[in-house]
């Protein structure tokens, strides 16, 4: 199933907006695309009445969504499930066997909290493959792909990601490295200079932009950038490695989210297949 897309649609503001996103993408890679829908258990749903409504309302969003998409994307190949569990631990576990797992957030600009986008930020903790976390609220006329860089072998993962999307895209590959003015290291610019060269060596004809900023800490400066970008790849962990689940970085910019945020685990493969 490596050549599908998974989308979890949840019935939200923002389930259309991240469809359309997860259906162009598939649509323009030749891959198929996978509609779910998640009906919570008996804790959520004692009584049986209220569980088969719930289904229902399910079936009906799948339904309504995937003639939507067929329609506007004549060529693509649309399939839907409905499954049942706790929604954010059952995407996870669906995610290694998908190129790529898309999940909506109605965090965005303006947005502060731990409130929202709480499933999202569950599958991009936990999930086994990529994940693209995409906000309800998606400015048109931006331009470029961010890539965040430390060096780190989650890093250089990103960067290939990176670079296959803005070949895709036919955008500039904008790399980002930022340390912070307390950070015990200044920024390096051999890891700019290598990360770049890293992307130019598989996608020659891309343009490449370095981007570094010792004045601002790696998460504010990877918001900023992406402000005006298309998308932003980054690695999960960074730095921190196996010790943590999430690195800190990629936790500030989820709660920050200003465009598609696409986060890369090491061995699994770019857009391309590469």
């Amino acid at each position: 199933m490596k050549n599908q897309i998974l989308v979890a649609l949840d019935g939200s503001r923002a389930g259309g907006h991240v469809a359309d996103w997860a259906a162009a993408r598939a649509d323009s890679m030749g891959s198929g695309l996978v509609l779910v829908h998640v009906v919570p258990g008996e804790w959520l749903y004692p009584e049986e009445r209220d569980r088969q409504l719930a289904q229902r309302r399910g079936d009906d969003l799948l339904e309504s969504e995937a003639a939507r998409l067929t329609s506007a994307f004549p060529r693509l190949s649309v399939v839907h499930r409905r499954l049942s569990g706790e929604p954010a631990e059952t995407i996870a576990a669906l995610s290694a066997d998908y190129e790529l797992v898309v999940v909506g957030t109605d965090r965005g600009p303006g947005t502060e909290g731990q409130g929202y986008g709480s499933v999202s930020f569950q599958v991009a903790v936990t999930g086994k493959g990529n994940v693209a976390v995409v906000p309800a609220d998606h400015p048109q006329g931006r331009s470029g792909v961010v890539v965040g860089v430390d060096g780190s072998a989650e890093s250089l993962s990103a960067v290939e990601f990176g670079a296959s999307e803005a070949a895709r895209l036919g955008q500039e590959l904008i790399l980002v490295h930022a340390t912070g003015p307390d950070a015990a290291s200044s920024v390096d610019a051999d890891v700019l200079r290598a990360s770049a060269q890293h992307a130019g060596r598989q996608f020659p004809d891309i343009i490449v932009k370095e981007s570094s900023d010792a004045g601002k800490g790696p998460g504010d400066a990877l918001v900023d950038a992406a402000r005006h970008a298309q998308v932003l790849v980054m690695g999960r962990k960074g730095r921190g490695g196996l010790r943590v689940l999430l690195g800190s970085v990629a936790q500030h910019v989820l709660l920050h989210v200003q465009c598609p945020t696409i986060l890369t685990r090491p061995g699994e493969k770019g857009p391309d297949g590469s």
